[in-house]
């Protein structure tokens, strides 16, 4: 993971989360770097777990998701297990335990037991669906307390700054000039191309050309690498 201003915010988020036993959201479009935030963050700290939300959904498929993260011998003894670690659990992608088609959210109520009973810090990572959703109609009505638990709310700007911009590029360009720096900004903020997912995933095809052929990293290097990443242009062959 890039170290950035963004990921420090992040970090702050989920250590509130981890010293306060508290509810928090971090929330933000996709390709804005939240799933690999999240992922160090709980890498780097004891009993704190990422849960990566099952996409069917449902109260089971949480539970389960969550007893095999934190390695609970059975699904019935989460609560004490957790309580007894004073865990924190980031639930990534947390849109998908959202209830459908006028069912009960159980999955959220037991996530909102976690917290409530077994005092274990709870961190929602979304991209702005989650709070649409939990928070419109006769749903929102109903989340109305739930939503109302978040302590400490990160929303993230859709907005790649050039301070993200040139930290993003240090592990390739240790000094970016101001015009590749301006040049990152551009390519991060493009609408409908992945954001700054973008970026990082250019510069990291970039490097690796970069150091096969012993070329410097430069403008006009990672110009004709973006050509190539989109199809636009393909690189010349290595000599």
């Amino acid at each position: 993971m890039v170290p950035t201003l963004l990921t420090a915010e992040i970090f702050k988020t989920l250590d509130y989360a981890r010293a306060r036993h508290a509810c928090v959201l971090v929330q933000g479009r996709t390709g804005r770097g939240k799933t690999e935030a999240a992922r160090a963050w709980c890498a780097a700290r004891k009993n704190a777990y990422y849960i990566d939300c099952p996409p069917e959904g449902g109260l089971p498929a949480l539970r389960e998701a969550v007893r095999a993260v934190c390695s609970c011998p059975a699904v019935q003894d989460i609560a004490d297990f957790l309580a007894g670690q004073k865990a924190t659990l980031v639930l990534d992608e947390c849109a998908r335990i959202l209830p459908v088609r006028g069912a009960r959210a159980k999955a959220l109520e037991w996530a909102r037991r976690l917290h409530d009973q077994a005092r274990v810090g709870l961190a929602f990572v979304a991209t702005d669906f989650f709070i649409r959703e939990a928070s419109s109609g006769s749903l929102g009505e109903y989340l109305e307390q739930f939503i109302g638990r978040f302590r400490d709310k990160f929303i993230i700007p859709d907005y790649v700054s050039p301070q993200e911009a040139a930290d993003i590029l240090r592990p390739v360009v240790p000094d970016p000039a101001d015009d590749l720096v301006q040049w990152a900004v551009k390519v991060a903020n493009e609408p409908g191309k992945g954001g700054a997912r973008r970026l990082w995933w250019l510069l990291d095809d970039a490097a690796d050309i970069a150091a096969q052929r012993r070329l410097p990293v430069d403008l006009k290097f990672l110009q004709t690498v973006l050509k190539d990443y989109e199809g636009r242009a393909r690189m010349p062959a290595k000599p």
